[in-house]
């Protein structure tokens, strides 16, 4: 097996850097390591470097890079993300589709681990703001992962196809994940694959462009792959995530889209619910729960 490291980045040149030597500390080396700067205008200086003209968001920045791989795998990190010496080895000798471990944030408490995807077209990342604990050490098969950190097969690319481009930044990985459920090509979470993610390094967790990519991206998911269906508990989600968004100091609106027939495929209600009833329930959640039901 041959692994192409892909870092997009935009801007935080020094961020790179220190996700750039995590990597080439690892204990199963990458066959390359490529730097995809996004448009910065704080480049990055370096020896594998693609450089795109504008700034065309993350979904096109990966695809860059994947564009460009040779090798069997590709491993997708982000600029703001330092691993494990140990990551790329656990995480190879996994199996699956794609695979996917633990990822803590700066204080300690988790980043997040696997992807999960409720009816309402609202993700989780499972264990986020949550203390580690024995939930969060069970390897298991997972249906989707965040491309915070991720370890995909290359011949992804020819059964599903790139990131969305369309998403830009945000969800395009959760829009990957519906794809891969659709087709049937699971994944696999390791628990002892670990890193530090700093989190909304480059544009901040509430900024103005965040939440309002948040909002636009789950209503263009919804539109492509719900098919019309669970109006209730989307319009549920949505409804708590304005307030959410309110507490932050943010007005979003979620922009209508044409709506693609789709045919239905598996959420992770159930899941979502048993995990923050062991973990601690979050309060979007338990509203969540509270108002959609079956």
């Amino acid at each position: 097996m041959t692994v192409t490291a892909i870092i997009p980045m935009w801007n935080r040149a020094d961020l790179t850097r220190q996700c750039v030597e995590s990597l080439r500390a690892q204990t199963v080396p990458f066959d390359r390591i490529v730097v995809v700067d996004d448009g910065s205008t704080e480049p990055y200086a370096g020896p594998d470097v693609i450089r795109l003209p504008n700034n065309a968001g993350f979904a096109a920045a990966v695809n860059a890079g994947w564009k460009a791989a040779e090798t069997t795998h590709v491993a997708v990190v982000n600029n703001d993300v330092r691993l494990d010496p140990h990551w790329l080895e656990q995480l190879l000798g996994a199996g699956g589709w794609f695979a996917t471990g633990k990822l803590y944030g700066p204080t300690g408490l988790l980043d997040g681990t696997f992807d999960l995807l409720s009816r309402g077209g609202f993700p989780w990342r499972a264990g986020h703001g949550k203390p580690d604990g024995p939930r969060w050490n069970e390897p298991r098969e997972i249906a989707m992962a965040s491309f915070t950190a991720v370890l995909l097969r290359t011949e992804l690319r020819e059964r599903i196809g790139y990131l969305d481009e369309e998403f830009g930044t945000y969800l395009e990985d959760v829009e990957f994940g519906v794809r891969c459920r659709k087709a049937g090509l699971g994944g696999q979470y390791v628990p002892s694959a670990t890193g530090v993610h700093e989190g909304s390094a480059t544009v901040g967790a509430w900024s103005e462009f965040a939440a309002r990519q948040m909002a636009t991206n789950q209503a263009r998911l919804v539109a492509k792959h719900w098919g019309g269906r669970d109006r209730w508990a989307v319009g549920v989600g949505r409804v708590l995530w304005r307030m959410l968004a309110r507490r932050n100091g943010r007005t979003v609106t979620f922009p209508a889209f044409p709506t693609t027939p789709s045919e239905p495929f598996a959420t992770d209600d159930s899941l979502i619910a048993a995990l923050q009833q062991d973990t601690g329930m979050d309060t979007f959640w338990r509203w969540y729960f509270r108002l959609v039901r079956g």
